[in-house]
Parts: C-alpha cells; structure tokens; sequence
C-alpha cells in the first residue's frame, strides 16, 4: 500500500471508529488516588501524581474546561462536537473546514510536572496537535496575559506526523527545540516546571532544558489547532490515552 493510500486508509479507519463506537465527550473523569504514576515518572523520581484524567468515562465540567469559542487566532471554530470518548481514550478531531476541539483542566499549579500519552495520525498538515501549559485566567488566544506558554508537544506543518517541537516562551523570548520520532505510534510527553527552570521529556528521556521557567499557575491543555494557509489542508484526528499532574515534592 502506498503512503498517500495508507493516510486515506488510517483516516478512514478513525472516521468509522467515531461513527461507530465513540460517544461524544461530557462528564467526569477519574482524579487524584484513582491513578498512579506511570514507569516513566517513577524512573524520574515523581512521586505519586495529584491528579489525572483516564478518559474512561466522561469529562466532568468541574474538572474541565471545553472550548465552544473561535480558534486559534480566530480561524475556524472549537467546538465541544469534536471532542469524542472511546475505548479508554479522548479523541479530538479537526474538520477540513477548522472546526476543531480543544480542552483545558481547571487543575492549576505554578511549580511541577505534567505527562500526556499521545497517539497521532497522519493528516492535515494545517493542524497542530498541542499539549501545553497555559497561565490560569490566560486571557485571548494567541498570547496568554503573562507572556508565558509552555507547549510540551506541538506538531508544525507535518502531515506524516514525524518532527514533535517542544517551544517554552516567557518574558525573556522563546526557547525551541525538536525530535525526529514517528508519533503515529504511542509516546510519552512530559515538562518539568520549577523555580530553576524547564525541562521537557519524551519517553522519560530528556530533550529540552531551559534556565528560564513559567511564575505564574499554569494549567494544562489538549488541542488541535487550525492554521489555514499554512501545510495542507484535511482532516486530523488527535487521540489521547490519559494525563496526570505531579507535585513537585517527590
């Protein structure tokens, strides 16, 4: 099979899957003692997390924020319709016309660690996968109100889903640093963030440090964004098995 019939076949895959066996997002998800740490945050030391979402049931409003607003930089729209629940997983799923999903944990904390596991597809390079911090109260879309972000995992106009970018911004500038990994298999993405500084992991492996840190709370997001204009256009499906928090206390 070639690649470009293999893209097709993937999407259609994921396409019939939330016709037939994903219910749309709402309601509670599983937090605090009901989840452990994962092997990769015990080799590092973690702890026990204080929080996270397993995505086995449904999203609960008092721990979740789901977009129904614009999108990025007001492109397309963020709609709770493309949020979907299935097999232990939240898919999000990007329509060829922007309409896209987008969600943020109401959990917030300045100092600490934050883990996603993540599954992409190959698809529209117009859509960024995002896993990211983002301040409490952050205020617009674009350009949060402290001059901080934290995206731990973004992917830039790459259909084949191939090249993560970890990006840190603050008051000092912006800080980059990429990976050459298939991230059409499941993987890890992890960001430390204290008083000296940042480091992000993939796999429990470290590959970005930083001097430079986020002050202000911070919470964690999941979003597929639209950039029109920018990679091709389609479809892009996001899927994310769970997240947890960790304190910064081991």
């Amino acid at each position: 099979m070639s690649r470009s019939n293999l893209r097709l076949a993937v999407l259609s895959l994921v396409a019939a899957l939330a016709v037939s066996t994903l219910t749309v997002a709402q309601g509670q998800v599983l937090s605090g003692a009901d989840c452990s740490p994962s092997e990769n945050a015990e080799a590092l030391g973690w702890g026990a997390p204080t929080w996270c979402a397993e995505f086995d049931d449904y999203l609960d409003e008092d721990e979740w924020v789901v977009y129904d607003s614009p999108g990025h930089a007001g492109n397309g729209r963020r709609s709770p319709d493309q949020l979907f629940l299935g097999d232990g997983a939240l898919y999000l799923y990007g329509r060829a016309d922007g309409t896209t999903a987008g969600l943020a944990a109401r959990h917030v904390q300045t100092y600490g660690r934050w883990e996603t596991r993540i599954r992409l597809y190959p698809g529209a390079g117009s859509y960024h996968p995002v896993a990211l911090l983002w301040p409490q109260e952050g205020g617009g879309n674009v350009r949060s109100s402290t001059g901080e972000e934290i995206d731990f995992l973004e992917v830039v106009n790459d259909p084949q889903r191939q090249r993560p970018n970890f990006f840190l911004h603050t008051p000092q500038g912006q800080e980059q640093a990429h990976a050459q990994v298939d991230m059409t298999d499941w993987h890890t993405y992890a960001v430390e963030n204290t008083s000296e500084g940042v480091v992000g992991y993939l796999d429990g492996q470290e590959w970005f440090r930083s001097p430079n840190a986020a002050r202000s709370p911070m919470s964690v997001c999941l979003q597929l964004d639209w950039f029109p204009g920018q990679g091709d256009q389609g479809e892009a499906w996001m899927e994310v098995d769970w997240l947890r928090v960790y304190p910064l206390e081991s």
